[in-house]
């Protein structure tokens, strides 16, 4: 009796708790960096700037918020000033050296759409170089939007706490999104899964078939001096009876 009496009170003290939890998830959104996501709380945002690949120093804001042990964060880095930066770097290059001549029209001067192209994945990289250990590693995409998405899981080698990552690449912007919980807690779902990406007029973001950034980078280039396109086949006036 004394049993169920003490399991009944704690589970009216929970309850509330829990409830109180719940309650305190709410969307944010950020006009700035084109986003909404839901966080336990108004995140603190904190300026810093990301060096890409490349050597290009861009401006970026982390979004961070934290309920009990875990730790849910946002990071948003604009790629948008790359093709600039890359460029002013490249003119301090040694002369004739491939990287920084901008011949070949498919990397840019100073390689400049490889760092915007390959974004999420030196993102990526720089996760696996901490002391953890990748659990999952997949290409998945944004449901109702069209959005490409890597995720990533990790395990803390120091202390077996789990991240959770989820990484996108819309109009120029790279979005990092964390969530880092205790071993034994579950998978943050409610964070990692309430991603929204928006336009740059803040307009909820869509797309026909699938959204690859990389393919937007330069609709217009063509193959430099040395580059061979590859022909493709000439459709038929008529089609074939």
């Amino acid at each position: 009796m004394k049993r169920l009496l003490l399991i009944s009170i704690m589970f009216a003290v929970s309850m509330p708790a829990i409830a109180l939890a719940q309650e305190e998830w709410k969307e944010f959104r950020s006009n700035e960096d084109h986003f909404t996501a839901k966080f336990p709380g108004n995140p603190t945002v904190t300026d810093t700037v990301w060096e890409s690949e490349y050597g290009a120093y861009l401006p970026a804001h982390i979004y961070t918020a934290k309920q009990g042990p875990g730790t849910y964060s946002m990071t948003v880095v604009d790629y948008n000033l790359a093709k600039l930066l890359d460029t002013q770097n490249a003119k301090r290059c040694p002369p004739a050296l491939e990287r920084c001549d901008g011949l070949t029209s498919y990397s840019g001067e100073g390689y400049w759409k490889n760092d915007v192209r390959g974004a999420m994945i030196y993102a990526e990289f720089k996760m696996m170089q901490r002391n953890v250990k990748v659990t999952h590693f997949m290409w998945n995409y944004v449901g109702g939007q069209s959005i490409e998405v890597n995720e990533l899981q990790l395990v803390n080698n120091a202390d077996q706490s789990r991240t959770f990552a989820t990484l996108y690449m819309h109009n120029n912007r790279l979005y990092i999104m964390e969530a880092t919980v205790p071993g034994n807690y579950p998978a943050p779902g409610l964070f990692v899964d309430s991603i929204g990406l928006l336009e740059d007029d803040n307009t909820p973001s869509f797309h026909e078939g699938i959204y690859f950034n990389a393919c937007r980078v330069d609709p217009y280039e063509t193959p430099g001096p040395g580059e061979v396109r590859i022909a493709t086949p000439q459709t038929p006036a008529t089609p074939p009876r």
